[in-house]
């Protein structure tokens, strides 16, 4: 399978992403990088390239939005909203099988993608989400997106972004877990994964 590692980056997220770089760097599974930054101007996309460029990551890209930057969580939510939608509009327009979602705070071993790509190939799945714990070590499973495989079909049927059109289907609603729901209300076929990929910390 051709994968896309897509990932929405802001400059927040500084205090990880250089060791989640060298983390990329290391994976066994051949795939592409697309980096969509939603941080204000462009100062943190030439901080990043300096990360790639430290860690020998070539098969890379990165996609700047200049967006609004409410600090509220509707705020935020918005930001990782439109920067999902770049990424499957990458993901239909660059001939990829799949995307790997994989969030800039978390570490996982280097034969991870491995393992979901054998999984969403075994019951043909459109998603495949292994979850994790949450960071602060509260109690319970981090439901999200932060380590998913997302298959071609799935983002062909269901985008990530509003439509101003009367077609409430195609709508994220900004929560991760809303995409997931929503595939799985309407018949697309999902697994949800935890203790196979092990350790994941999340940063």
């Amino acid at each position: 399978m051709k994968i896309l590692i897509g990932t929405p980056i802001h400059e927040c997220k500084d205090y990880c992403m250089e060791r989640w770089l060298k983390n990329v760097s290391k994976m066994e599974y051949p795939a592409d990088l697309l980096l969509v930054d939603n941080s204000p101007g462009l100062t943190y996309v030439e901080q990043v390239k300096d990360y790639c460029k430290k860690y020998h990551l070539r098969k890379y890209r990165i996609i700047h939005l200049d967006l609004n930057q409410d600090p509220s969580a509707l705020g935020i939510d918005i930001r990782i909203e439109k920067s999902a939608e770049v990424i499957r509009q990458q993901v239909l327009s660059g001939g990829y099988d799949a995307w790997f979602s994989w969030e800039c705070d978390q570490l996982i071993p280097k034969d991870a993608l491995d393992k979901l790509v054998k999984l969403m190939k075994s019951g043909n799945f459109m998603i495949v989400a292994h979850n994790s714990w949450y960071r602060n070590g509260a109690a319970g499973f981090n439901f999200d997106m932060g380590c998913t495989l997302i298959s071609r079909e799935c983002l062909e049927q269901y985008c990530l972004s509003p439509q101003t059109n009367s077609n409430k289907i195609n709508r994220w609603q900004g929560k991760p877990e809303k995409y997931k729901d929503r595939v799985a209300s309407y018949g697309g076929s999902s697994l949800e994964v935890t203790g196979l990929i092990d350790p994941i910390y999340h940063l």
